[in-house]
């Protein structure tokens, strides 16, 4: 019977027997190694044994009739023992654990919105074929690879746009205009018109005939691109395909008072929490004393958000109110110019369907209570708009054309 210290692998049990020395000889002649022996009393000693020979040792001695309690193991075997007993369990956290992990990166739900005409089950349909499906990974389906498949494969789509909130992927659609639905048909043809008067700068014709060149001054309604090819001993008609871009001049005016009310705060204010589940808000505190009417308000929203981006419909809102008075100050003439003047170049571009400003002169007038700008702004867009012709070609289109 060896007596030495302890190592990693050992169990302290504590044995309490009517003859403890028989019990210790019956271990010895089944060859269970046994040391580091404490006798307490007559009755009662603790030793280590291997944890291996644990089930062995406990089964021998509770058949003679005695008690085997476990003092002191290591914490992996604790660990390993409690898996053991658990298996269930600890595979339902591990797999949590996974999914918490891998879900957050991958699309659970795919959404459609935007469609009117056009059926949700085909446009999920072509998303999937384009690669959008339940569990791809969230930073694919916002490839813009993705979109042009999907504009591809439907093509009453004018645009389409993916986006994705958490594990949800939104397709976000536009469809394309009844006179262009129409206009893809077989005995439809459509050409492309001028807008805008200008002078053309560029013409790119990618079906269909080109009817200007740059340099030509057109004027609105004017035929650009024709949906009309001669080809010789025929002609051929399409739907007109292109881009005309022309220097334009846009007139714009803004106003503004010469006086603003502007709100003067105090160091009064009052703040508040609330609790934001999916739409049901509970408020944690509510800050009071202060009349809504005067108040300034800012709310802030923080919402839950795991490890991979994955967001929860729970939100924390902190809102403050500051107390103040509204007065009337006079607006400087320089600040009110340049607030005019960005909005109207804001106007301006919000007008196009694309291009820029290339020059622009104003001129700030003083009515009374107010000011007044007046801007020319030379602009560079795209003037061309489709429009749908109806019928055969006549003679005078079959001259044009040419």
């Amino acid at each position: 019977m060896k007596r030495h210290g302890c190592t990693r692998d050992q169990v302290r049990i504590r044995v309490v027997s009517a003859d403890i020395w028989k019990s210790l000889r019956l271990l010895n002649e089944k060859g269970i190694e046994v040391f580091h022996i404490i006798q307490e009393d007559e009755l009662t000693c603790t030793l280590m044994i291997h944890r291996k020979s644990l089930a062995a040792v406990r089964a021998m001695l509770e058949k003679r009739g005695d008690c085997v309690c476990v003092q002191g193991m290591s914490r992996l075997f604790l660990i390993q023992q409690s898996i053991l007993q658990r298996p269930l369990l600890y595979s339902g956290l591990l797999l949590l654990t996974l999914l918490s992990f891998l879900l957050p990166t991958r699309i659970l739900c795919v959404q459609v919105e935007g469609n009117r005409a056009i059926p949700e089950r085909k446009i999920l349909e072509a998303a999937e074929n384009a690669g959008i499906r339940l569990f791809a990974p969230c930073a694919q389906v916002r490839s813009e690879r993705m979109k042009n498949a999907l504009l591809s494969a439907i093509p009453e789509l004018q645009w389409a746009g993916i986006n994705t909130f958490g594990c949800r992927a939104v397709i976000s659609v536009r469809e394309r205009a009844d006179q262009e639905q129409m206009a893809q048909a077989e005995d439809m043809v459509s050409s492309i018109v001028a807008s805008r008067d200008g002078i053309v700068e560029s013409v790119t014709a990618l079906q269909g005939t080109a009817l200007c060149q740059p340099g030509q001054a057109v004027k609105k309604g004017q035929m650009l691109i024709s949906g009309y090819t001669d080809c010789g001993i025929s002609i051929r008609a399409s739907r007109a395909k292109g881009e005309v871009y022309a220097q334009t001049l846009r007139t714009v005016r803004a106003i503004t008072t010469s006086d603003q009310s502007q709100r003067t705060e105090n160091a009064r204010s009052r703040r508040s929490l609330a609790i934001v589940i999916g739409k049901k808000r509970i408020n944690l505190w509510k800050g009071s004393g202060i009349s809504d009417i005067t108040c300034g308000r800012i709310s802030k929203e923080y919402p839950l958000v795991l490890p991979g981006g994955f967001t929860l419909p729970v939100s924390l809102i902190c809102e403050t109110r500051t107390q103040g008075e509204v007065m009337v100050a006079a607006v400087a003439a320089g600040e009110a110019e340049r607030c005019l003047d960005h909005y109207a170049q804001e106007y301006v571009l919000s007008q196009m369907i694309a291009g820029r400003v290339s020059y622009s002169d104003k001129v700030m007038e003083t009515p009374p209570g107010a000011y007044l700008l007046t801007g020319q702004f030379l602009c560079t867009e795209m003037i061309g708009r489709e429009r749908l012709e109806i019928g055969e070609p006549n003679e005078q289109n079959r001259g044009t054309d040419r």
